[in-house]
């Protein structure tokens, strides 16, 4: 009933969440066929969920979408979930109905446990596996820096924002070292999806057996963090192995893998 006046009154829904977070309170969003507990301290996917009820399910459904078209998705497909947050792109990509398992890596301690409470709401605790690890090129550890506001941008390598000092060492490991360890056939895996703050080409290191494969991988390309040599090597390691890159936030058409060395803007992209 209050979401009306709170969306368009941004001070007073600052008041509220601020309130409830305060509280130590958690809010259970009911958004039709998915739900998620959300931290009201979180001001990005946690007010998107509270206030417009969904965070990029649209890019979940344009990849499965054109995955299917182009026959690329397996049945019982496995989903893997590298900087899973709270669980929503595992829950979407589960209520979908074109996969039957989902393994999801997210390091920080207070997102997994969200993540865990997330997939029990939704009745799904049973299809998903929680990896409470990083994942990079190498096993080892890492220094996780912690965003004081947005708690899907924490960041290895260097603070998300000018106040995010906050820190703490995690686990990392090589996600195919991990599926290997889980007994998940790569054959299985239909699609990775990694979103990682600008980690991405450590991840995708880690990801080799299954780039060999070529299988499908959605990642936020973010060229700015990358560096220009970093940028070159990532791109040409996905053209030894994928033909095709589709950008599912902008909706931009199909074009060959070798376009993504022209982009400089940050996109989600599905290469295939």
């Amino acid at each position: 009933m209050l979401e009306p006046v709170l969306v368009g009154w941004p001070v007073l829904r600052d008041v509220v969440m601020n309130a409830l977070a305060a509280r130590g309170h958690l809010v259970l969003c009911e958004l039709g066929d998915v739900r998620f507990f959300v931290d009201p301290s979180d001001r990005v996917v946690g007010a998107w969920l509270m206030w417009h009820g969904g965070w990029q399910r649209r890019e979940i459904d344009a990849a499965v979408d054109v995955l299917s078209a182009a026959q690329r998705l397996p049945a019982n497909a496995v989903f893997v979930d590298v900087g899973a947050h709270i669980g929503t792109h595992t829950i979407y990509a589960l209520r979908s109905g074109r996969f039957a398992r989902a393994v999801a890596f997210e390091p920080a301690p207070r997102n997994a446990d969200l993540l865990a409470r997330n997939l029990e709401a939704n009745g799904l605790s049973h299809a998903a596996v929680i990896v409470p690890k990083a994942a990079g090129a190498a096993p080892g550890t890492a220094v996780l820096y912690l965003h004081p506001r947005n708690t899907g941008a924490h960041a290895i390598g260097e603070p998300p924002s000018v106040d995010g000092q906050a820190r703490l060492d995690v686990p990392v490991v090589r996600v195919d070292d991990e599926l290997a360890r889980l007994g998940v056939p790569l054959e299985a895996v239909g699609l990775a999806w990694v979103d990682v703050e600008g980690y991405e080409p450590q991840v995708l290191d880690g990801l080799a057996k299954l780039m060999a494969r070529s299988v499908p991988i959605t990642f936020e390309f973010t060229p700015s963090r990358y560096g220009s040599e970093s940028k070159k090597r990532l791109v040409a390691r996905l053209a030894e192995h994928y033909t095709t890159v589709h950008s599912l936030g902008r909706l931009d058409s199909a074009a060959p893998i070798g376009a993504l060395a022209a982009r400089e803007h940050t996109d989600d992209v599905l290469v295939y």
